[in-house]
């Protein structure tokens, strides 16, 4: 399913190149227990890469270490973070904001008023909220609040897109239509996008690789070769599905 309200970047567009991603031997250790246990891992520039694995084997503290919000005990990660931005679960809106002030958040540094107003125009026309401009987040559904948090994360046009679960609070319908705007977007920016997922199928139709985690190490690194746009219930993804699926229930 398409997300039709996506209205795409017009051509004379320039997309940044995306940030590559080195993590090398990354340890993170909270007292005596070792949540990342010397973990490797490479995203290429514009790579959409995946992650998924059981509550507590370090999804989201890898994030937070690509993100440079710990330190980590050994090991290092090598990416630009200041051209990095995060979408979380919860949108985090400003529920004193109206939604254009909300995605303004993202353009704090652009000196320029008239630069700053045509880039939330942009994005507000892109993930489809151009006439919720003055509408305040309580007005909103669950993914109209996502899709702000979206268009403030892209205001900056980051270089690496970093999704902790964003999608995971959201009806199934909205969740699938949600897949298909990140897809789209992602594809006409050309930023890196690095998602946690506990949803092996949404994983699976936005990654160009899946990673699974297991005690802190990839368990499972498997590429998705599947022409975009992707439609859910294809027979190789659901094959894929599977594969990553029987890994993250063995015992």
């Amino acid at each position: 399913m398409s997300a039709p309200y996506l209205r795409v970047i017009d051509p004379g567009h320039t997309p940044r190149a995306g940030a590559s991603v080195a993590v090398r031997g990354l340890t993170v250790e909270f007292g005596a227990n070792r949540v990342l246990d010397r973990l490797d891992l490479d995203l290429a520039a514009g790579e959409f890469v995946s992650i998924v694995g059981r509550s507590g084997c370090g999804k989201s503290t890898l994030l937070r270490a690509v993100l440079g919000l710990l330190t980590p005990s050994e090991g290092r990660v090598e990416t630009d973070i200041a051209a990095s931005r995060v979408v979380f679960q919860e949108p985090r809106l400003l529920p004193w904001a109206t939604v254009r002030d909300n995605v303004a958040v993202g353009a704090r540094g652009i000196v320029d008023r008239a630069t700053r107003d045509r880039l939330i125009d942009e994005r507000l026309d892109e993930v489809g909220l151009a006439d919720k401009a003055g509408e305040w987040p309580a007005n909103l559904s669950g993914g109209q609040r996502q899709r702000v948090a979206l268009a403030r994360a892209l205001i900056s046009r980051p270089r690496l897109l970093v999704l902790d679960e964003p999608l995971g609070a959201l009806d199934a319908l909205t969740r699938i239509e949600m897949q298909g705007l990140l897809e789209r977007v992602w594809a006409a920016e050309s930023f890196s996008a690095l998602l946690v997922t506990h949803d092996v199928a949404e994983a699976v139709a936005l990654g160009d690789r899946v990673i699974v985690l297991e005690a802190g190490r990839i368990a499972l690194d498997i590429r998705v070769d599947i022409p975009r746009p992707r439609r859910h219930g294809d027979a190789e993804l659901a094959r894929i599905e599977g594969v990553i699926l029987d890994r993250l229930l063995r015992r």
